[in-house]
């Protein structure tokens, strides 16, 4: 069966594909909607279309199916036997897990997008987490002539190349009903009493409280009734402005209980914020391996469950992104998938979901692209241009995750850079992505 399956390569995908529709404002609109991303370039005279919306121009209408061509012209009948093949030996589902574009040009809207397609490479079987399955890669070169200003498909010039992978698995016996499978195992809860009930109180408001004796002036963390400078028990509440040092640490390697797994090794460390204080928490970001003493670190909090967020700290570098908290809710899973014109009913139907081995509905990898992208230039501003984006998905996003989105640029090449952005649920990794962008119409002052 392998051979069968390996003989597909280099077969094509698509020949002679074209969008549904033109490029255009409201679809722009809508995904820019769907993604919450307010980038200034994508509206008014002069717009472009999302570098990561790329995919979307090609996907077909609801009923048209998915894949290369799919609701549009050139579609393959090569394509649709691997597929049909692959169903026939059990690989009944479906599911992304790599995205990689290349953009050569910005669409623009009133462009009209045409497309080719080949199979790239059938992996060999290959046993997942999610069953046993076979990987499909496809590589796509895009095209675009402007219709409106009365170009001729023939003028179309390159505009994109996207490589996608597919895996198509045998779903594992498992139990999908969380509530039958038992509750997910949650972080310890703190102890919460009338001496530190003021911190916590800041926690759920976004703020990182320490005391200040009113007497002497002697800040001091942890919470505590009396001053330990001059036993004073009067004391005010200050924030704090979430900037520090490691003060010293230690990397967790040993084997942990089950509400922090996925996070193993991790560093615990001890960070001595500005305002003179100390306090231990987990510095998030970077590899355990990378945390050291006298690395500057900046606040953040991390949601952990539906009923505990802790305060966390981050690298502050001035190479780091600053971090990205996206709430994952069923509006956001649905109205990416609408928005990408990705129909799988595993992005909109619980009960669909279940019976093809999923606990609920999750994001799709195009909205994942889409939310990594808006990430990067939220922190670049209107002015950068994405060069390409390869993201590869780990544990999937379902409703009342929180996605939190950090990054750190890798490379600079005058005014290229390469950014590496990780999107991170309480269960993990859940997107990992390398950016490349260009600042050329930056200063260079504005680019360093």
């Amino acid at each position: 069966m392998t051979d069968t399956f390996q003989a597909y390569t280099g077969r094509p995908a698509a020949v002679g594909g074209r969008a549904l529709d033109p490029v255009n404002a409201p679809m722009i609109r809508h995904w820019c909607e769907a993604m919450g991303d307010a980038n200034a370039a994508y509206t008014g005279p002069g717009a472009v279309a999302p570098p990561a919306m790329l995919q979307s121009w090609t996907m077909g209408g609801l009923g048209n199916g998915t894949g290369p061509g799919s609701g549009a012209t050139g579609r393959s009948a090569a394509y649709d036997e691997l597929l049909g093949t692959l169903d026939a030996a059990g690989f009944t589902s479906v599911v992304a897990t790599d995205c990689e574009q290349e953009y050569l040009r910005s669409l623009r809207p009133g462009q009209r997008v045409l497309y080719d397609s080949e199979i790239e490479s059938v992996s060999a079987e290959k046993t997942t987490a999610l069953g046993v399955g076979r990987f499909v890669t496809t590589r796509t070169d895009l095209r675009a002539y402007d219709e409106a200003a009365g170009e001729k498909p023939e003028e179309a010039v390159p505009v994109a190349t996207h490589r996608f992978r597919i895996l198509k698995f045998r779903p594992a016996a498992r139990e999908v009903n969380e509530a039958a499978a038992g509750e997910r195992a949650l972080r310890p809860r703190p102890v919460v009493n009338r001496d530190n009930a003021g911190f916590w109180a800041g926690v759920a408001e976004g703020e990182l409280r320490f005391q200040r004796c009113t007497d002497c002036g002697t800040a001091r963390f942890p919470w505590l009734p009396g001053c330990n400078a001059c036993g004073s028990d009067a004391w005010t509440a200050e924030p704090a402005g979430g900037a520090g040092t490691v003060y010293s640490y230690v990397v967790v390697h040993h084997p942990v209980p089950a509400a922090f797994r996925g996070s193993s090794p991790y560093a615990v460390a001890l960070v001595e914020l500005d305002e003179g204080v100390r306090m231990v928490s987990n510095v998030l970001g970077l590899p355990a391996a990378e945390v050291r003493i006298g690395l500057p670190v900046r606040l953040d909090f991390e949601r952990c469950d539906e009923e505990l967020t802790l305060p966390v700290f981050r690298p502050a570098g001035p190479d780091d992104l600053p971090p990205l908290r996206i709430p994952v809710t069923r509006t956001l899973i649905v109205a990416g998938a609408i928005a990408s014109r990705d129909y799988q009913d595993v992005h909109h139907d619980v009960e669909l979901a279940h019976a093809k081995g999923a606990p609920d509905i999750f994001m799709n990898i195009l909205t994942s692209n889409g939310l990594v992208g808006r990430y990067v230039t939220d922190w670049a501003g209107p002015r950068a241009r994405l060069t390409g984006i390869s993201v590869r998905l780990g544990v999937p996003a379902h409703p009342g995750d929180e996605l939190t989105f950090t990054g750190r640029v890798t490379g600079r090449d005058g005014p290229r850079l390469t950014v590496a952005v990780t999107g991170r649920t309480r269960r993990g990794a859940h997107a990992t992505a390398t950016v490349r962008l260009t600042l050329d119409d930056l200063t260079a002052e504005e680019q360093s």
